[in-house]
């Protein structure tokens, strides 16, 4: 039995085994057992000491992933633990869900849904782990609009960080994607006629030799994913915009080490793929609290505008050692990407309740461990008034190369007076030549 599967056995019953145990004498283990401390440190000069102690009720070593061990003993990664908090997804995106769910219809032919128009397409009381869709219908639970109407990543730094010699270069960007379906913004649901999804747009402030690129992307409502998204990049060589392949999904971003894939960790509609296991539940240590600021244009071009990054530790691209990682429960979803793609599977552990995902693994394509990913969310009002679980922080760390481009933005989901005019190939090309 592999450690994962031990994990997952122990995060679901490691109780009643511990109960068990004692009434047959043989607990060794499990009866000197602790309950560790919130505020407690987990490192690599700890983690076997403690890995049979419990926190709320779970054993620290069922909450710690393979390749999150891996992270702990190898790189340096440390987990400063707080006690979970309950966190409420928006009243409208509940009641969407408790009404409109029902009106949801998933076909195993060609793994599309249907029917869907507001909040969470397949609520979890009905994913069932031993359902071969379920995979699917968890991904598809992520890629349903989740921010509100209007997704704005403010303040967007991408930190380009080496694991031996710390910070080389900052780019700042700007980005907003824009729903055309799923909207709970008080207007329509859905804008236009049905057949966009969704529109993002993304381009460089500076520096200056990188000043005005960008690019435009459409994601089309076809479920099936037979016609491709449209993307445009702008060319600052020669003022203007050129439409790129519609395999442009799979291609880095800007140089980073984060593909377009990995926007969200996981960004494409289940159907790009060529299958989604749901491998199972369990419990992991997550950052589903981030602290507000992730940016701090007071202290710009200092190491401490990145407040969350811990750019003064080696390996220097971790979350930074204040950051507290609190128990979730997740789903585990392995997806098989198409040929074509940089990976040859991709892992996200993504929580339970709502779909935000925590943490992502990726293989290269001959099978070996490629990155590792963490993604800090934290609980958001939009302008509006909008609850959301953003995330604000994303830790993208090529384990190979030793090299992480990891991202900070203080993010607004509904930001006032923004329409669907405003995130556009139009708007991409005036903003990337300096308009407003």
């Amino acid at each position: 039995m592999t450690t994962n599967q031990q994990n997952f056995q122990l995060g679901v019953g490691a109780r009643s085994i511990a109960v068990a145990l004692v009434a047959l004498g043989l607990s060794a283990g499990f009866a000197n057992a602790a309950e560790v401390a919130e505020g407690t440190v987990i490192s690599k000069d700890n983690l076997d000491k403690i890995r049979n102690d419990t926190f709320e009720g779970k054993t620290i070593g069922s909450m710690i992933p393979e390749k999150m061990e891996l992270m702990i003993k190898s790189e340096g990664l440390t987990l400063k633990i707080a006690h979970s908090k309950k966190i409420q997804m928006d009243p409208k995106y509940v009641e969407a869900t408790q009404k409109l769910s029902k009106n949801v219809k998933f076909n195993p032919a060609d793994r599309t849904m249907s029917g869907w128009t507001a909040g969470m397409p397949f609520p979890p009381e009905s994913i069932k782990l031993d359902d071969p869709n379920a995979g699917d219908k968890v991904i598809w639970n992520l890629r349903a609009a989740t921010y509100g109407a209007t997704m704005d990543l403010r303040n967007i730094s991408f930190t380009f960080i080496s694991g031996d010699k710390g910070v080389e270069r900052v780019q700042r960007w700007q980005s907003r994607r824009y729903y055309m379906e799923g909207r709970l913004d008080g207007g329509a649901t859905t804008v236009g006629d049905g057949s966009i999804a969704q529109k993002t747009y993304l381009f460089a402030t500076s520096p200056q030799d990188i000043r005005g690129l960008g690019t435009f992307s459409i994601r089309y409502n076809q479920a099936d994913s037979a016609k491709p998204d449209d993307t445009w990049a702008y060319l600052k060589s020669v003022r203007r915009t050129r439409r790129l392949s519609g395999g442009a999904w799979m291609d880095p971003i800007g140089g980073t080490d984060q593909l377009y894939d990995d926007w969200d960790i996981w960004d494409a509609f289940p159907t790009k793929y060529r299958a989604n296991k749901l491998v199972g539940k369990r419990w992991v240590f997550a950052i589903a609290h981030s602290p507000e600021i992730s940016v701090d244009l007071s202290k710009k071009d200092t190491l401490d505008e990145f407040p969350s990054i811990g750019l003064k530790d080696a390996p220097y691209y971790f979350p930074a050692k204040h950051i507290v990682w609190e128990p979730r429960e997740v789903y585990v979803v392995e997806g098989t990407p198409p040929p074509q793609h940089p990976y040859s599977k991709k892992v996200v552990y993504m929580e339970v309740d709502f779909p935000r995902p925590y943490l992502g693994e990726m293989y290269d394509q001959k099978g070996e461990f490629w990155k590792f990913m963490v993604f800090q969310n934290r609980p958001d009002v939009g302008e509006d008034g909008y609850k959301a679980v953003m995330p604000v922080v994303g830790h993208v760390i090529d384990v190979k190369r030793k090299h992480s481009t990891t991202w900070s933005a203080n993010m607004k989901s509904n930001p006032k007076g923004v329409k669907e005019t405003d995130v556009s190939l139009e708007k991409l090309e005036q903003v990337a030549t300096g308009g407003a």
